[in-house]
């Protein structure tokens, strides 16, 4: 009997999944386990493993098809067996056309919420899988409207003012003076690509389009920054202590493990005991409901230079030691960056640290990873004149920037917890307890 291979669950914040590539066909035999083809989400492309094991029947969504996780896409069954005949749709409402509001992906209605573009306008009309309404669908329509009113303006305008409403957008958006522009429309009309060219450098200059992994790292950044309050502390640490610690442990951890302990696995470490003592920081949140954890399970941003970045989680980190955390940053580092990362170790997150301190950043305001309710920015450790017992010394001083979801949490618990990491990067003898 036919069964099926469902998308799994990869995260609070992954709503679906585009198919890239099936490795599989039609009769091929598959194991559990084995790859069956490749996924894309927002934070990075993974094998998509099998749950049956047998023959493959068939596949329920095509690929570049966007589908919402626990979807089946594959059926599998006994050699021999012939696939189960296609289910027909449900039948629609009278008032409800084919191809309706419901039929938008979720990536669409997004995109339609910030363009101003009514799904319910496109029923009937969508491109993708089945008649779905997806992002190209908003964006083309999006785009027939700024037409229209481009057009609808050009029967207003006087022989004085000739600028179409989206070039008059744009020149305000960028500051640009439109007396100064040439227009190369009818009549000598300013147009949307007059005033884009009047912002651009005619050489050496070049226009890139958000698409794949770094549109989605954007999209997911900027709901966050849309949806989450963020307020961001600043505090310095004295890393005197953490470095002396570091430097005693090196010898013996390289050779007995050949891993080296870097400053970022102190901070993971000391994350882990303050997470553990402040759950409201180790926490998700979704609408009025507030998730608390007792693992810390850290994310650490990796970046991949122009196409975003990733954050692989390191589990229960509050119980592991300082060897542990430097040889798991080490790996999920390395495989982040050339895409070997599984669906498990970018997802379950509930706390997130991203480190700018190799670029001498002295404090930023790191943004939220949806649905967590903070985020720790680490930042340079530089040599600083502070007082000492009265006296000036210089000191290897570190800026921590902690961001917080004002929604979950006030100003006085987080500062707490940030004073706590401090604690404990200032007398790390307390790590190793």
């Amino acid at each position: 009997m036919a069964r099926t291979v469902k998308v799994p669950v990869l995260g609070q914040s992954v709503e679906e999944v585009r198919i890239v590539q099936w490795f599989k066909k039609v009769g091929d035999m598959v194991a559990i386990g084995e790859a069956l083809g490749e996924l894309e989400t927002d934070k990075t492309n993974m094998e998509f493993a099998s749950t049956e094991a047998g023959v493959i029947l068939g596949f329920l969504a095509p690929v570049d098809a966007y589908v919402k996780v626990e979807s089946p896409v594959v059926l599998v069954g006994e050699p021999g067996e012939a696939p189960p005949a296609p289910i027909p749709p449900s039948p629609r409402p009278a008032e409800e056309p084919l191809g309706g509001p419901l039929d938008a992906s979720p990536r669409a209605r997004r995109i339609a919420d910030e363009l101003g573009v009514n799904v319910k306008d496109l029923a009937g009309k969508g491109t993708g899988p089945a008649g779905r309404i997806i992002e190209r669908d908003i964006e083309a329509a999006h785009a027939a409207l700024a037409k229209s009113a481009e057009a609808a303006q050009a029967l207003l305008e006087v022989p004085a003012v000739r600028v179409s409403p989206l070039a008059q957008a744009i020149a305000t958006g960028e500051g640009v003076n439109l007396t100064s522009v040439a227009g190369s429309g009818t009549g000598g009309r300013i147009t949307a690509d007059d005033v884009r060219a009047a912002t651009v450098p005619e050489v050496g200059a070049r226009i890139v389009k958000l698409s794949g992994l770094r549109k989605r790292v954007a999209d997911n950044l900027s709901k966050s920054v849309r949806e989450k309050p963020h307020v961001t502390l600043h505090l310095a640490v004295d890393m005197t202590e953490a470095n002396k610690l570091r430097k005693q442990l090196l010898p013996a951890i390289e050779k007995s493990d050949n891993v080296r302990i870097s400053p970022t696995d102190l901070i993971l470490k000391a994350c882990g005991h303050a997470l553990k003592e402040h759950p409201m920081v180790n926490a998700h949140i979704d609408g009025d409901t507030i998730t608390l954890f007792d693992a810390a399970h850290i994310g650490m941003a990796v970046s991949l230079g122009d196409n975003g970045l990733i954050v692989p989680v390191i589990k229960e980190v509050q119980r592991k030691g300082l060897t542990q955390l430097a040889k798991d940053r080490v790996d999920l580092a390395a495989r982040a960056r050339t895409g070997k990362l599984a669906s498990s170790e970018v997802s379950g997150g509930t706390f997130t640290v991203t480190n700018l301190g190799n670029y001498g950043v002295q404090a930023f305001n790191p943004i939220i990873p949806p649905p967590q309710v903070a985020i720790l920015g680490i930042c340079a450790i530089t040599d600083t004149i502070v007082a000492a017992n009265g006296q000036p010394a210089v000191r290897p001083m570190m800026g921590l920037s902690l961001s917080f979801d004002h929604r979950a949490l006030d100003g006085a618990p987080a500062a707490a917890f940030l004073a706590r990491v401090k604690e404990l990067l200032e007398t790390p003898g307390l790590l190793l307890a």
